[in-house]
Order: structure tokens, then sequence, then C-alpha cells
């Protein structure tokens, strides 16, 4: 028996959405299986797919250990000293000037050194993120500009935003 509780990034988002993001390695199929099976319950009851998590909720789950090993988490974002140029931020967002030439997501040529790296860097940084107490969201950029391009790009830091 296993449990997870509930945190605010993790809240108001589908049962079975969360349990896609959390347990990447389990077959969709086995997933409603258990679900259905009642081998997973929100604070003791029986749970829907559809359920919404609320904050402080409670997920217990009767499945394998081979789904609760620990995640090979990416933290190749940690060798990465943020070079930002912050116009604006708050509790929620980040609006950050990129500059041309730099890719804001990884591609087959690129993988490291990205505008959403230097952003989750200077968010680990700074401990406003810390993707071992996250599980299921990861600071994610509203909007993209090409390589070639300069301007405003905007950051979103917990999943309300």
């Amino acid at each position: 028996m296993h449990t997870i509780k509930i945190n605010k990034n993790d809240s108001g988002q589908r049962i079975d959405k969360f349990l896609t993001k959390k347990f990447r390695n389990m077959p969709l199929s086995l997933m409603y299986k258990y679900i259905r099976t009642k081998r997973i319950k929100l604070n003791g009851k029986r749970v829907k797919e559809s359920n919404i998590l609320m904050e402080d909720d409670v997920l217990t789950l009767f499945i394998s250990d081979e789904f609760f090993e620990k995640r090979n988490n990416d933290f190749s974002f940690m060798r990465i000293k943020p070079k930002l140029e912050i116009v604006y931020e708050d509790d929620n967002i980040l609006v950050v000037n990129k500059p041309a030439g730099l890719i804001v997501h990884s591609d087959a040529n690129e993988e490291f050194n990205t505008l959403i790296n230097h952003i989750i860097a200077y968010l680990y940084n700074t401990g406003k993120y810390n993707p071992e107490d996250e599980n299921s969201f990861t600071p994610s950029l509203c909007n993209r500009i090409d390589r070639n391009t300069q301007g405003l790009v905007i950051a979103a830091k917990n999943a309300a935003a």
C-alpha cells in the first residue's frame, strides 16, 4: 500500500490524468483496471476516473511496487547558471526577454541550453521550484518564439497560472 498526498499544483485535475503523469510507465489499461477494481482509493473511498483532485486529498494505492520505483528525474537544468533578463515576476508567472539565438524547448540539435531549462534552473536556485516536491507539475512556457527572434516569453511558475 502506498499513499500520495495531493498538493496545490496537483489539485484541480482528473484522477486519471494525474495518474498518467505520475506513473508514466503504467499501461493505461492497467490504471483503469486498478480504478475499477478499487485498488486506487481517494480519501478511503472508491474513485471514478473523472473525480477531480483537491488539495490535501489522499490517494491510497494498492498496486505493484514496480510503479513506485524512484523516477529517473532529469536534473540537467542544475548544471545551468541561469542567464535571464527578467522583465516581470510574481507568485504565478515569470516574464523574460528571450535573446535571439536561444531556443525555447529542446530539439534534435540542442537539449541542454534552452530557455525553459534556464527558467527551471532560476526557479530551483531561488527555492521557488523543487522537482522532488512535485508529482505532476513542471514550470512551463505559455508562449514560444522562434530561435532567431528576440522577445518576451511568459512562463507559468505553478499549475494555477
